[in-house]
């Protein structure tokens, strides 16, 4: 409904008093419940409605009559001008071109999600065979596509696991017998576990089913332990180190119960099911195989019963002979490096590496010590000559680590490519202008027939996206390459707006000339919008006031480029509002029917769908900003011109208004031009200065534009300190020791080393998967180390008299072959998560930073474990 404004001043009515009369022509009251029914039978409660008598099915302005100041009564038709127009759209969506309606599908938390997906599979072809002509259906997301994907490669992981596993125990001992042992004692483990995973309602899903996968590696070992122990010794006693070594790993595995909520919803089935088959392992370990060897009579093998090979019949490559040289080169190289210990030591430190490139480059403080420090550290000879080689020489594997290796999450392609194309056009554009743009893009995809889908969503008039997608035979091939060099020449050829071209795993595409918004981040939060936004104007001009920052920009939400979105607005002249005897609201009250669009005056229900009546001013589509600031206003007694009460102008603004936790948001960005961190701390010293002024209820603080283990995330590295500790005291109660649980915490981080060179030798991606490979390593690298401790104990107290060496020696050869055993078994039960034309991200860095962990233990367990157990001084049978 178009108003003229001038005329209806003249008549005395207001565009109140119409958007009031057309509201009164449509409303339905309800006016209370009434009982009803007749003397004797049963009453029954009614609704009572108030509603007009007008038809709802079309709108009629004739039929509504508008009052004025006099009174008199005005047909609305005499009042407006009366257009049926389609609602401007506020977005498109189209698949292959065809305006697209969007259905999303959500499961229920309980629900099979497979069974479901087959029964609404179901339901589309039924409701496609009845659809007329020209309409069609498309599934443009298959959640379940990705679960199938999981699930099939963890059933081939398992499969291939298992195989591993068996043909690994078969070839080391070539003993059916054996192999039947370790086949039965993980069937029993897999069996009873289910027990306990129905018993504790875990949920079977993609991170359970991969826990079950890593965890037969692991529950194995007790197994083979717990066997060569019998074969070897003929008792049972070694359930004390299993134990000890199986509580490591468990309480290794509950710090993900510790972790920040997003990392450890993912996790804790993983981490669940893995505990509940190492627990069960452990009980079947020390009670179902003894009785299994027992029953098969299964026992060590004599050397003379053995059927002799024609390479190990020469004594040069007899075993007993191979084990002699071995034992005395290592026991030569063991009191050698005992002589010199601290060489040995100094090697392994350096190759961790010490923190000196960690060293701040300055120290706010004034004493004496901060101030020499401060003025060694900012010499030019020490930044260009000395720090450079100490930072490298002293550094180690940690530096390569910390300032190599990338901590992000990884980009996962999924199976189907995927070319994504992004359009943008800077503000003032409308939508009709875009979606011009982006259709003559759509035209140049339609005449590829190997493209099966293409789906456009155009947001807004300043954003769009088309996402392209391939059939199955031209996936794989060159033409998705083809294509997207052909779209960028034909986005450059359209002009009109900037275009970014990117996926398919190599070099995007993009023409944006736009400035970044900035790297430094603040957010604001408060409970009043306008007292925010003059907080965040004071922040604003007061780090305007360093001349290193140029701009800041103010909005609703983080954005990567500058919004270049600017709207008019007033400042008003307090005092000539006041002289006048004008309040704010009366001032906007007089504009508001002037320059109004789109007032929203009531519905009326067309065809069974409800159509908007929206009221607005002809005038507004005819002045401009001089004729607002210039035109003459009444307001009571007095007549004026805005100019004359305020002033506009036009300057950076949200675009939207944004709450979070129910406090309204502004968000600041700006960049510094200099250190980086330098203009962190100018940022940290303005923030303080600010939050000690707030009132209660606001804040300001700073946010990264980065994903990673930030200086909120240290509570991750806290948790393998803790660790640590859970370590000493178990191993301190099994050896009834002090001294050797802190041997056995050393092996620790000689295994961090091995994480160290395989993430940046490899140039693998460090994310939650990396983070889990230092905690699970945490718990089984030490398991050797335990067994060997708890042999040469033993070995002690049996033999007094027996040196530390000859001791050592002979628990190293004791208990070698089952540590060989189950270490290889591990790295080989991790091979297959590792396995596959890409890199999956969280398995794939736990995978390879577990095996090469494990693998540099052993020159833990070799080096290291030795000299901290055997005395300088040997004593001589």
């Amino acid at each position: 409904l178009e108003y003229d404004h001038d005329r209806l001043q003249s008549i005395g009515i207001t565009p109140n008093d119409i958007r009031q009369a057309v509201s009164r022509h449509y409303t339905v009251d309800f006016l209370g419940m009434a009982e009803t029914g007749r003397p004797g039978e049963t009453s029954s409660w009614i609704r009572i409605m108030l509603k007009s008598e007008a038809e709802k099915n079309h709108f009629d302005p004739e039929a509504i009559f508008v009052t004025n100041g006099a009174g008199n009564l005005i047909r609305l038709d005499q009042l407006v001008k009366v257009k049926h127009t389609e609602k401007e759209p506020s977005a498109y969506y189209r698949i292959n071109g065809l305006n697209s309606i969007y259905l999303s599908l959500t499961a229920e938390e309980s629900a099979n999600q497979l069974r479901l997906n087959r029964q609404v599979k179901e339901t589309m072809r039924q409701i496609e065979a009845a659809l007329p002509a020209g309409y069609e259906i498309h599934a443009s997301y298959d959640a379940t596509d990705y679960i199938r994907e999981e699930l099939h490669k963890i059933y081939i992981r398992s499969g291939l696991t298992i195989l591993i596993l068996t043909l690994f125990v078969l070839l080391i001992t070539r003993n059916g017998r054996y192999l039947f042992l370790i086949a039965a004692s993980l069937f029993v483990d897999l069996a009873i576990a289910v027990i306990f995973y129905y018993l504790f309602k875990l949920e079977i899903q993609l991170y359970s089913l991969a826990g079950i996968t890593i965890s037969l590696s692991l529950i194995i070992d007790n197994a083979i332990i717990m066997t060569d122990h019998i074969m070897h010794k003929g008792k049972r006693n070694a359930i004390m180190p299993i134990l000890t070594a199986t509580v490591t790993t468990i309480g290794a595995l509950s710090m993900i119960f510790l972790l920040d909520e997003r990392l450890r919803l993912n996790l804790q089935d993983f981490a669940a099911v893995v505990m509940i088959n190492l627990m069960v392992s452990l009980f079947v370990a020390s009670l179902f195989v003894p009785a299994v060897v027992e029953r098969i009579g299964l026992e060590k093998r004599r050397h003379g019963k053995k059927r002799k090979k024609w390479f190990l019949s020469s004594p040069l490559y007899s075993r007993a002979r191979v084990i002699v040289r071995f034992t005395h080169l290592y026991e030569k190289t063991i009191l050698l490096l005992s002589r010199r210990k601290w060489i040995a030591y100094v090697c392994i430190i350096l190759m961790f590496g010490l923190p000196v490139f960690m060293l701040p480059d300055k120290i706010e403080n004034e004493t004496p010590l901060a101030l020499k420090y401060n003025e060694i550290v900012e010499s030019t000879t020490y930044k260009e000559k000395i720090k450079p080689v100490v930072d490298k020489a002293l550094g180690g594997t940690l530096r390569l680590f910390v300032e190599k290796v990338y901590q992000g999450s990884y980009f996962t392609r999924s199976d189907e490519m995927v070319l994504t194309i992004t359009a943008s056009m800077p503000n003032g554009t409308t939508l009709e202008q875009m979606n011009n743009l982006v259709v003559s893009m759509e035209r140049y995809l339609s005449g590829f027939p190997e493209i099966r889908q293409f789906q456009t969503s155009i947001h807004n008039p300043n954003r769009a996206s088309i996402n392209v997608f391939f059939r199955k035979e031209a996936q794989w091939s060159g033409f998705p390459y083809q294509l997207k060099s052909n779209v960028i020449s034909r986005a450059l050829q359209l002009g009109g707006g900037s275009w970014n071209v990117y996926g398919l795993e190599d070099q995007g595409f993009s023409n944006d000339v736009r400035e970044s918004a900035g790297q430094y981040r603040v957010k604001l939060y408060g409970y009043n919008y306008d007292e925010l936004a003059a907080w965040t104007d004071s922040l604003k001009q007061r780090l305007l006031t360093y001349r290193r920052i140029r701009e800041v920009t103010v909005n609703s939400n983080f954005s990567w480029y500058k919004d270049d979105y600017q709207e008019f607005s007033f400042d008003l002249h307090r005092e000539q509002l006041a002289a006048r005897g004008i309040r704010p609201g009366e001032l906007f009250t007089t504009l508001q029917p002037l320059f109004a669009r789109n007032i929203w005056a009531g519905a009326v229900t067309v065809d069974g769908g409800n159509e908007a009546i929206n009221l607005t001013s002809k005038q507004a589509k005819d002045y401009d900003i001089w004729a607002l600031q210039h035109f003459g206003l009444n307001s009571g007694d007095y007549f004026f011109k805005l100019n004359d009460v305020a002033s506009i102008a036009k300057g950076q603004a949200p675009q939207e208004v944004g709450k979070e936790n129910q406090q309204y948001r502004l968000t600041m960005q700006y960049d510094y031009i200099g250190s980086h961190t330098q203009g962190q701390k100018i940022l940290e010293r303005e923030l303080e200065e600010i939050n000690k002024r707030l009132p209660m209820g606001y804040t300001a603080h700073s946010e990264g534009n980065y994903w990673g283990w930030d200086s909120n995330d240290n509570k991750q590295y806290r948790l393998i300190a803790l660790l640590i500790v859970i370590i000493f005291f178990t191993t301190s109660i099994l050896f009834n020791s002090l001294k050797q649980p802190v041997a056995v915490i050393f092996i620790i981080p000689v295994s961090f080393i091995g994480i160290f060179l395989t993430f940046y030798w490899f140039k693998l991606n460090f994310d939650q998967g990396g983070f889990a490979s230092f905690i699970l390593l945490s718990g089984i690298t030490i398991n050797a180390a335990i067994y060997i401790v708890d042999e040469y104990n033993r070995l002690r107290k049996q033999r007094p008299g027996l040196s530390s060496i000859k001791a050592y020696l002979k628990a190293w050869n004791s208990k070698i072959t089952p540590i060989f055993l189950t270490v290889v078994s591990t790295v080989l039960g991790f091979i297959p998560f590792m396995v596959g034309t890409q890199k999956e991200g969280f398995w794939f860095p736990l995978a390879a930073g577990t095996i090469g962990g494990l693998l540099m233990s052993i020159i833990g367990i070799l080096i290291l474990l030795p000299l901290l157990m055997v005395k300088r001084k040997t004593e001589q049978n």
